[in-house]
Order: C-alpha cells, then structure tokens, then sequence
C-alpha cells in the first residue's frame, strides 16, 4: 500500500454494527428464476453498447473442502472431472460472445477483424478454486476467450483470478500474469494453526507470504486478501494476532467476511 490510510472514528462507530452479507446485487433473496430467452433478450435491449463487457467465470472446482465454506463447488481430487465443464463454460461463452456480437465500441476500426468482437474491460475467475484446473486448461481457457472477445489493454482494465495458497504450482503465477491477470485474492481466512486445523485449511504464515511476494514481483498490482471472523476456536486475542500479520504483509485491499453457520443447508459445517 502506497498511502497512508485516515479512519474516521464517527464513520466507524456509524457502521459499527452486524449486518447482512452483501457479497453481490441484486441481493440473493432478490434471485428469481429467469429462462435464457429472457437473460439474451434483456442483454440486447439494456445494454449501452459504447460501454465495454465485464465477464464472470465459476470455475466451481475445489482439491480439498475448507468446512466454513458454503460456495457452489465440487470437491475431488479427479482433475479430468473439470473437462466436461470447461467444455460447457466453451458453449455458453461461444452463445454470449455471438449475442454481443456487432455491439463491441463504436469507434472500432471495420478492417480489423477482432473490431466486431466484444470489448471485455473487466475479468474476474472465482470459485471454488479456478487454479484447480491445469496450466494446460487455464490456456486453453483464455485463448478461448481471445478468440471471441477483444480485451482493453488500457491502464484502467482489470482481470483478476480468486487463487488458494496451497494450490499454487510454482509455474502457475507466472503463467497467469503472462496471460495478462493484474489482480488477485488469497483466501486466508485465518492464521491460527488451530483455526486452520477446524476449518480443514492448513495453510503456514510462509506460504502466503511467499505468493504474496511473488505476485508483487511478477507486477500484480492489486492483492487483496479474504479473512472470515466467528470461525471455530477463534478468539479476540487469535483473531487480533491474525490482524497484525496481515497489516504487516500490507495487501492492497481486504475482503472480511462473517462465518455463516448453515450447517442444515451445508455438510461439512456439521
């Protein structure tokens, strides 16, 4: 972090109350059941087509299962298990990139054949653990979307990749910045070995800031870092440790969520 942050206690004291996950917007109890026609209608007719496209890609797949987590994932340590999804997540990107199609900016030169492409200004892979899959896969997967859209290389644009420590090839970090990701999110959630223990997500100091330091030097230029508090065995005096040590390793932004216990909704919380 380059600046020095200024809090201001009132703002503090003013927010300084629990209150509703807020992770996306609409809100889930929002969701309503919606059929393809209507989103591909819905995109043509809202759409500002002067404005560049932001993609979402789940990669839903997780080696090992973290009990705090209620994502949408699939737990196996049976890598090709991925292929039939990636061949899916093709198809649907093959559908939105033709449906956008001829939409992309309005100052695009004609004589390029990418100009017809929709532009994309923003990235982001989540999961579950998008670096499950093989180097080999997360090529292939890029080129993919090369190939149907065009990707802004202004200064502004940001491409971003949700990356579990403990599943870090010592190629792979590399190999993502290569392919022109700029941001990334560690999930940490805590680092106390017996948090980490109850959560089934042991994950030493070191590591993290071994691929913290990694990615700084490879020219990532924003870090964030994912924290959740209630968790197991979790302590003021635990949770204030784990506090000082990512101050210390000063990441670029920090998401900080609350465990939420849903053990009847999911398994490994029981």
């Amino acid at each position: 972090m380059t600046e020095l942050l200024h809090w201001d206690p009132e703002l503090i004291q003013r927010y300084n109350r629990a209150g509703p996950r807020y992770t996306s917007y609409p809100t889930a109890v929002e969701f309503k059941v919606i059929d393809n026609d209507q989103i591909e209608k819905d995109l043509l007719s809202q759409r500002d087509p002067s404005i560049p496209v932001s993609l979402y890609l789940h990669i839903p797949f997780c080696a090992h299962v973290c009990y705090y987590c209620g994502c949408n994932k699939v737990v196996t340590k049976d890598r090709s298990k991925s292929e039939p999804y990636l061949a899916l997540l093709k198809t649907e990107i093959d559908r939105k990139a033709a449906l956008l199609k001829g939409n992309s900016l309005k100052n695009s030169d004609d004589k390029n054949p990418d100009a017809k492409k929709p532009m994309v200004e923003q990235m982001h892979w989540g999961g579950g653990t998008p670096t499950f899959l093989s180097d080999e896969q997360i090529v292939d997967l890029m080129n993919h979307l090369h190939e149907r859209f065009q990707f802004s290389t202004a200064a502004s644009a940001d491409y971003s990749i949700e990356i579990d420590p403990r599943e870090l090839r010592p190629t792979t970090l590399r190999l993502l910045r290569e392919l022109g990701f700029n941001r990334t999110s560690f999930g940490v959630q805590d680092l106390n070995a017996q948090v980490q223990q109850a959560v089934n997500r042991i994950q030493p100091e070191s590591m993290i800031r071994d691929v913290m330091t990694e990615a700084r030097d490879l020219g990532f230029r924003s870090i964030n870092i994912d924290l959740i508090y209630g968790l197991p065995h979790q302590t003021h005096k635990t949770f204030s440790d784990t506090l000082d040590v990512i101050i210390d390793l000063s990441p670029d932004r920090l998401s900080i969520f609350n465990y939420a216990h849903l053990p009847e909704r999911f398994k490994p919380q029981r």
